[in-house]
């Protein structure tokens, strides 16, 4: 395997250290690369020269440099998956394939035509990649080697008394559309009781731009808390501390979606069309957990994703029910040999090698 990094990473993945045979490169810009493109165009034949079988972007549509390096086609097989969840928008012929996970896609033929590449799919009954818990024994964060377990609402400077429903979302504040809004707002006036707290803008600009947009929707915003960025391990503590955690609409969760499970608190989901809203989704519907549960969290309208949160808030009977079954099924999460298989099948598939083997035993059998 080659690994291609940008210099801007401050770490490189440790799957790229795995094999001895592995080798990584890092790109940068050189005084030289003067013209716009210049330096892309320079790294393309590097990367041409070293005759790839299959070039994979994790997230080809998060990175300039990515983008322009796959409209050069550079391999006989080029592919783009999730690591953003929207398609690349090349041709086909440019990009092949796209990678997804059909436990969190509409059926195929539907979820084709969001895709320019053609769309392979890790099947439902498996799931998307191998991962690994994010929590280490004795409540410690595997990100950043913190305990988080002596934390408590204080700390947050939130309401300490138990009749108080935190409602918790701390996703990135670009998953925070208009839409989300009136959910927000909902919630909050169907429980008297209950508090939202969310992740605050790093812009002051923006963030008077997003209350604004609160106060317009009829949200009391004495009743909103907005934290910066947390830490790893204090990011757990406020899953662990709230009541209930609320999936962001319609861009939803993925890795927090599996640190809210893996901690056994419910949350609650309202799946889109598109696959950046479903990947909540598909983990609720795969862990394994009871048809009851699941009808707790996943709403199909958002007038339901309001009255799902808030009965989980106030009905304390329901919430320690799905709690419990959350906490028995979340390690059905890790460590799944099958995810890699069912990966490696598709890779083979769609090799050219592969394919270049299946014409040339085709081809032998029309001379027979």
């Amino acid at each position: 395997y080659i690994y291609l990094v940008e210099s801007s990473m401050p770490n490189v993945a440790k799957f790229t250290k795995i094999h001895s045979s592995d080798r990584t490169f890092i790109w940068q810009k050189k005084e030289q690369d003067l013209s716009n493109g210049a330096w892309t165009t320079r790294l393309g034949k590097t990367i041409e020269e070293m005759e790839m079988d299959i070039i994979f972007y994790f997230d080809l549509t998060m990175s300039g440099v990515a983008r322009r390096l796959g409209m050069q086609r550079l391999a006989p097989v080029q592919l783009n998956s999730p690591g953003h969840p929207i398609t690349s928008g090349h041709d086909r012929s440019i990009i092949n394939y796209y990678v997804s996970w059909a436990a969190s896609e509409l059926p195929l033929e539907q979820a084709q035509t969001h895709y320019t590449e053609e769309l392979k799919l890790v099947p439902a009954d498996t799931f998307f990649q191998y991962y690994e818990k994010r929590i280490l024994p004795g409540n410690l964060s595997r990100m950043d080697g913190q305990a988080f377990g002596h934390l408590r609402r204080s700390d947050f400077g939130l309401p300490e008394d138990e009749d108080t429903h935190i409602f918790l979302c701390m996703q990135q504040p670009f998953k925070f559309h208009p839409e989300f809004d009136p959910l927000i707002c909902g919630i909050l006036e169907n429980d008297p009781n209950g508090i939202v707290v969310l992740r605050s803008e790093d812009s002051p600009a923006n963030q008077a731009v997003f209350k604004k947009r609160l106060e317009r929707a009829g949200c009391n915003l004495d009743r909103v808390h907005f934290l910066d960025q947390q830490p790893h391990h204090r990011l757990l503590a406020l899953y662990h501390e709230a009541t209930v955690v609320l999936d962001s609409y319609p861009a939803g969760g993925d890795t927090t979606t599996r640190e809210v499970l893996e901690l056994g608190k419910p949350l609650v989901t309202l799946p889109t069309r598109l696959l950046g809203g479903r990947w909540t989704l598909g983990y609720l519907n795969n862990i394994g957990l009871n048809e009851s549960t699941k009808k707790a969290l996943i709403a199909s309208t958002p007038e339901e994703y309001v009255n799902l949160a808030v009965r989980l808030a106030t009905d304390t009977s329901l919430r320690e029910s799905v709690e419990a079954d959350i906490e028995q099924c979340a390690p059905n999460l890790f460590h799944r040999d099958e995810a890699v298989e069912a990966w490696q099948t598709i890779l083979l598939e769609i090799s050219p090698v592969q394919q270049c083997q299946q014409q040339a035993a085709l081809d032998r059998k029309e001379e027979l």
